[in-house]
């Protein structure tokens, strides 16, 4: 209906909609579709079929791994059905990555799930003229975080440089 004007609020329509009783439901078996629970497998598994063939079986190997070890930080086996939910009600998900900066070759020690009413995508545009011709250019993109989360003041997500 137009009343939207930020991602925040879009997110916590969103929500609000699936306390619904009917919405409720409907959300349970989609996300039910979505996952099954079988104790003797993996819920998910990364195939690398689709890879280039330029990828070595070891690198395909490594990126298999990598993968387990994301599943087991987020604990996906036991988390697996709320991380969909909230995936599917919000429209998006984040975390945040934390990794030993001393030590980054370590890789990743943990991952922070972000309220996406706390976050947002910032665009620094860089605009030249060219000659006669307007040329738009992506200088930066990155996430700001707010604990307070964000209020609509009109489009937030382009910074003009």
């Amino acid at each position: 209906d137009g009343t939207v004007r930020s991602d925040a609020e879009l997110v916590t329509r969103y929500r609000d909609l699936a306390l619904q009783p009917e919405i409720e439901m409907a959300i349970d078996e989609i996300v039910n579709e979505m996952i099954s629970y079988d104790s003797n497998e993996q819920l998910v598994e990364l195939n690398t079929d689709a890879l280039p063939a330029g990828y070595s079986a070891k690198f395909k190997e490594r990126l298999r791994e990598e993968f387990k070890e994301i599943l087991r930080l987020m604990d996906f086996n036991d988390n697996g059905y709320e991380i969909l939910r909230r995936w599917y009600i919000d429209g998006r998900i984040y975390y945040h990555v934390i990794i030993d900066e001393k030590n980054p070759r370590d890789g990743i020690k943990e991952l922070r799930y972000i309220d996406p009413r706390k976050i947002r995508k910032v665009k620094e545009i860089l605009r030249t003229m060219k000659g006669q011709l307007p040329v738009t250019k992506v200088r930066d993109e990155y996430y700001v975080y707010s604990e307070r989360g964000y209020v609509s003041r009109g489009p937030q997500t382009d910074m003009t440089w």
